[in-house]
């Protein structure tokens, strides 16, 4: 059966919110976007976002966004602070039906609808309604394929294709939308931390078993990386065997702490072929009154010091500096980007 052509007005409003859908360069800002547009073109009340996840082959959700009609454009709610839980059983049984032709699933409270990038799920979709006739499905299915095709080139442009960690233009855009958050005057700023990481001797690797094996190093590092510390830190690679993190709310002593336990963490497993390796860290805490690119050099100092201190241990910029192993430089010494 065909489906009936929107009227004027309701193509004028899908075609606003495809502007918009296809306006985003933010994953997160896609995905309020999706959800807005989902409200306003479905007519429903509410429609929510989950995040999804594997963990020994176990699924986990946490939803990351809802969004509610109202009077005007629909109100969209940031719930990511909520923790990762076990989905309901008819969720379970849905992330592991992937086989299914339809793509929109029947839940107790609606619609379901699994997004997905690189081939797998990793958001699901919850319409809330209940009157399943309303919804035009051949309209979902085709606003899904948009914001996935927008999703996976986000994807490509902000992603290291080796290990999948975020690359260098994300952390730049990252790094810089967090230092212009600490200076809003309403800001109440949570304690963060930037840390740069590097393999020891990573040339060796190459050198001696041939690059295969130091790109398989690299992305075994980077699921270390995404095993040890919160999915809300920020991991990047940050350029060749050198990494990235912004440890977001975090004191000095919680974040070398975390750094010590991935130290170690790296030190204890076997790489094949490569055996025993070790990373250098340096890390300095974040203050809005100073620019990224001071920032950024305080822990490439503090990282170099680790690395010409006997590598394979963790350094802070502030006590380097506090025990007189490092002298502060002046700020018009500091090269900006």
């Amino acid at each position: 059966m065909s489906v009936p052509l929107p009227e004027a007005n309701e193509s004028k409003l899908i075609l606003d919110n495809l502007v918009e859908l296809t306006s985003q360069r933010e994953q997160e800002m896609l995905e309020g976007s999706l959800l807005s547009t989902l409200v306003e073109v479905m007519h429903v009340d509410k429609v929510e976002l989950f995040a999804c996840r594997w963990v020994n082959s176990a699924p986990y959700i946490r939803r990351r966004h809802e969004a509610l009609a109202s009077s005007g454009k629909p109100i969209i709610r940031d719930t990511s602070h909520e923790g990762w839980l076990p989905p309901p059983i008819y969720l379970y049984d849905l992330l592991n039906a992937l086989d299914r032709d339809d793509g929109i699933y029947r839940i107790p409270t609606g619609l379901c609808l699994p997004l997905r990038c690189m081939g797998s799920i990793i958001s699901l979709v919850i319409i809330h309604t209940s009157s399943e006739a309303r919804i035009n499905r051949a309209m979902l299915k085709a606003m899904a394929r948009i914001h996935e095709n927008f999703l996976r080139l986000l994807f490509e442009a902000d992603r290291d294709m080796l290990t999948a960690l975020h690359n260098r233009r994300k952390f730049d855009l990252r790094f810089y939308n967090l230092m212009a958050s600490l200076q809003s005057p309403q800001a109440d700023p949570p304690p963060c931390a930037l840390a740069l990481i590097d393999v020891d001797l990573f040339k060796n690797v190459n050198d001696q078993f041939g690059h295969m094996v130091g790109d398989e190093v690299l992305l075994l590092l980077a699921q270390l990386m995404q095993q040890n510390f919160r999915e809300d830190d920020g991991l990047f690679r940050y350029g060749g065997e050198e990494f990235a993190l912004l440890l977001y709310g975090a004191e000095s002593d919680v974040a070398e702490q975390a750094l010590e336990r991935f130290r170690l963490a790296v030190q204890r497993y076997p790489f094949p072929q490569a055996g025993n390796l070790t990373v250098s860290i340096g890390f300095t805490r974040i203050h809005a009154q100073q620019l990224p690119g001071q920032l950024l050099e305080q822990a490439d100092r503090a990282l170099y010091y680790a690395k010409a201190h006997g590598r394979n241990q963790v350094r802070s910029y502030e006590k380097l500096l506090a025990a007189g192993e490092l002298q502060e430089r002046a700020q018009n010494e500091v090269d900006f980007f």
